[in-house]
């Protein structure tokens, strides 16, 4: 499953950020920016996925706003194309570009940033300017405020979270209870046994599937499904598969083994996905319509899935698409959750964060696009976007398509990450050995060569070699990286 979390008190939220932005009492903030004059230019650079994207998203609203302040966009697009060690690339892209204002989609990034003195503070301008964070979701302004030591040194104007998506009609006919708010897995699944397991071809239903969009691209590895599903139980109860900071492999533990129990129990049940006859000639291209046919809820064969607010425009477009399938009548309640701490889920994540370089030479400017993208104006815009994101500023999010969005912002956003510190861990050299092996050995299990416990071993000792053969490669290659700098002729310092 992939990342997410949500809820909390408004109130409580800006009491603790006034507490926090008081340094010393009294009511004037200890740093504040001058504003712009009225006919003052000013240029910014900012850091952007893409170019064209920016503009359409955000800049030529800003751009009619202050027309005097001109926007430069350093695109990320090198970045997300590379096959470098993405946060790597992202700190030399910042330390070439310099921008004014930055995007960040890893929190542990982000974090890194903060906390190196890398990103403007903005306590103290967001009181300054009175600027409205009351009505943010109070559990984002709290991970952003974790992220950075108590201090807030980046907004985002959206975040992720997925639900649990349910057929309603086919839990009618077939007389199975409606899913509920805050169910854990062994209950979800418990319901998924309860449908048919018979059936052929388009008549075949599943209780369950982790991503309807198994079919829908294609993937029928059984072993492969298996490994996700199992990851995403497991990051339910908040278990990693590695600690970078201890440098160790973790997934030989008892949370790890019922994680894999409960997942090869469901698969062999029939009730859940497993790939089935779903075949795909990946050399075959196929009609966007018959891509749509693939996908297992939108065609009403499948009672629950996991799926991002995404899904919903998905399911209108199969709708108005496919002529000849009855749509579906779905609803959402939240992700199953660990009942051990059923108010946080694993699948609620802050994405998109927009910050201030601490070394912009126009940090007025930068912040005044910062606040801009984040301000209330914006998410009335935000509302009409096609695009499934879930705005921070909850009054513009109640219903979409006549069902509540609660379900996606009921839940508290978790402190652990199945994927937290990754980017301490050489993904080139681990992750993927690591994944094979993962595969294999739940292969094993699932065909009953192997015990749970065996498996889990296999994969503790094995993956603990792949681990440290990793990190001396990776040591290595910093140490050659550090030398060559050290070789180079220092950059001249940029002129203001």
């Amino acid at each position: 499953m992939k990342r997410s979390r949500i809820g909390l008190t408004a109130g409580l939220a800006v009491a603790v950020l006034i507490a926090g932005c008081n340094s010393g009492g009294g009511d004037k903030p200890s740093k504040t920016l001058k504003e712009l004059g009225k006919d003052e230019k000013a240029s910014i650079k900012v850091l952007f996925w893409d170019k064209n994207y920016f503009f359409q998203q955000y800049g030529n609203l800003f751009s009619a706003k202050f027309p005097n302040i001109d926007v430069q966009v350093v695109s990320m697009q090198n970045i997300l194309m590379s096959d470098k060690d993405p946060s790597e690339a992202f700190q030399k892209l910042v330390d070439e570009e310099k921008p004014d204002v930055l995007l960040f989609d890893s929190t542990d990034t982000f974090e890194k940033f903060a906390n190196d003195g890398k990103l403007y503070q903005l306590d103290d301008v967001i009181r300054q300017d009175k600027f409205d964070i009351e009505n943010i979701l109070p559990n984002v302004v709290d991970l952003i405020k974790a992220k950075g030591n108590g201090n807030i040194y980046g907004l985002t104007p959206s975040f992720g979270s997925q639900a649990l998506f349910y057929n309603k009609d086919l839990f009618e006919k077939h007389g199975v209870p409606l899913p509920k708010n805050k169910m854990t897995w062994n209950e979800a699944l418990d319901l998924a046994k309860r449908f048919p397991k018979d059936g052929q071809g388009n008549n075949r239903i599943y209780g369950f599937a982790e991503y309807a969009s198994y079919a829908f691209i294609g993937m029928n590895d059984k072993k492969q499904i298996a490994y996700e599903m199992m990851k995403g139980i497991g990051a339910t109860s908040g278990l990693s598969l590695i600690d970078p900071d201890k440098g160790a492999v973790t997934i030989q533990s008892d949370g790890w083994k019922e994680a894999l129990l409960a997942t090869v129990e469901a698969l062999k049940s029939g009730a859940v996905f497993d790939g089935g006859n779903e075949k795909s000639d990946p050399n075959k291209p196929m009609s966007m319509e018959e891509h749509m046919k693939k996908d297992l809820f939108a065609t009403g064969r499948l009672a629950m899935t996991v799926g991002g607010p995404y899904m919903i425009s998905s399911l209108q477009r199969t709708k108005d698409t496919l002529k000849d399938v009855t749509p579906v009548n779905w609803d959402i309640v939240t992700v199953p959750v660990d009942p051990k701490n059923p108010e946080v889920s694993n699948s609620v994540y802050l994405s998109g964060m927009f910050a201030v370089n601490a070394n912009s030479s126009n940090p007025r400017a930068a912040w005044e696009l910062v606040k801009y993208i984040n301000s209330e104006d914006m998410a009335k815009l935000l509302t009409k976007s096609e695009d499934g994101s879930l705005l921070s500023r909850t009054a513009y999010a109640k219903e979409r398509e006549g069902r509540s969005m609660e379900p996606f912002y009921m839940l508290k956003m978790s402190e652990h990450s199945l994927n937290k510190n990754f980017n301490k861990v050489s993904y080139e050299f681990f992750y993927t050995p690591f994944n094979e092996l993962a595969l294999n050995e739940i292969q094993s299990v699932m065909e009953g060569k192997k015990s749970a416990d065996d498996a889990l071993k296999t994969m503790q000792e094995k993956g603990q070699e792949f681990y440290i053969k990793a990190k001396q490669e990776q040591d290595a290659k910093n140490a050659k990286n550090a030398k060559e700098g050290k070789d180079q002729k220092p950059a001249e310092p940029a002129k203001n």
